[in-house]
């Protein structure tokens, strides 16, 4: 094609046609550029598609790892009421009864019970990669950011400081009276032996009622705080399936 373009310049120029030359040198110049600008918007065409395939693929994996993360956190919620019914059956059971029980070794072993959250970021963590830019939502965007930057990393503390607090306080209190044992038909796996020598001190052990309080009141803390990560979780993935939605 160059070539025969070069060949209708050069015959003009021979046959002395100057002014028809020029507007056929112009006429070529406006078609090359012509070809440049359609290149260049089909290859803008080109680059569009794959970030939009990429935004799609990234706001899935997102959508997925956030249905993981909702049924950890629920799961979490659960066992942490079940420690908070567990602190409240072992204050009234030392208040009110004289001998132990199976269910009281039981509510026990759940005392020492620290579920752990632990988030899926692979889809975040793409999209760091790529650049959060890539979505073209400004909300949903910064819901994202929000989320994956700001409460899961809040949580993180609330859980860190109630692991602390089982270390320090809780653990130790719990093993001055209690031997704990594996039991594979629990749901926690664990019971917190004692004999009937042993309840009877711990009746009168003001410091362990405390620290039985202090369990619950760190564990409703923490648990507050899942609470509010769960409706989080439901709010981004209901964003997340109308925006996949309407790339799709």
């Amino acid at each position: 094609m160059i070539k025969l373009f070069r060949n209708i310049r050069k015959n003009l120029l021979n046959q002395g046609k100057t002014s028809k030359y020029f507007k056929y040198a112009i006429g070529e110049i406006v078609l090359v550029v012509i070809g440049i600008l359609i290149a260049l918007q089909i290859n803008t065409w080109n680059k569009q598609k794959e970030e939009h395939q990429l935004e799609l693929k990234i706001l899935k994996e997102i959508r997925v790892n956030l249905n993981l993360d909702l049924n950890e956190i629920q799961e979490d919620i659960d066992v942490m009421t079940d420690i908070n019914t567990a602190c409240d059956d072992v204050k009234f059971y030392l208040k009110t009864r004289e001998r132990p029980s199976e269910q009281f070794f039981i509510n026990a072993g759940i005392l020492r019970v620290t579920p752990h959250f632990n988030p899926n970021t692979s889809g975040y963590g793409l999209l760091v990669s790529k650049g959060i830019g890539i979505i073209s939502s400004d909300s949903l965007r910064n819901d994202i950011s929000l989320h994956y930057e700001r409460l899961y990393s809040y949580y993180k503390r609330y859980e860190e400081e109630r692991l602390r607090f089982h270390a320090l306080h809780s653990e130790p209190k719990l093993l001055e009276h209690f031997t704990p044992s594996f039991d594979e038909k629990q749901t926690y796996y664990v019971t917190y032996k004692i004999s009937q020598e042993d309840f009877l001190i711990l009746k009168k052990d003001k410091a362990f009622i405390k620290v039985v309080s202090a369990i619950s009141y760190e564990n409703s803390s923490v648990k507050n705080r899942a609470e509010r990560v769960e409706i989080s979780i439901l709010s981004l993935i209901k964003s997340l399936d109308k925006e996949i939605k309407s790339l799709q």
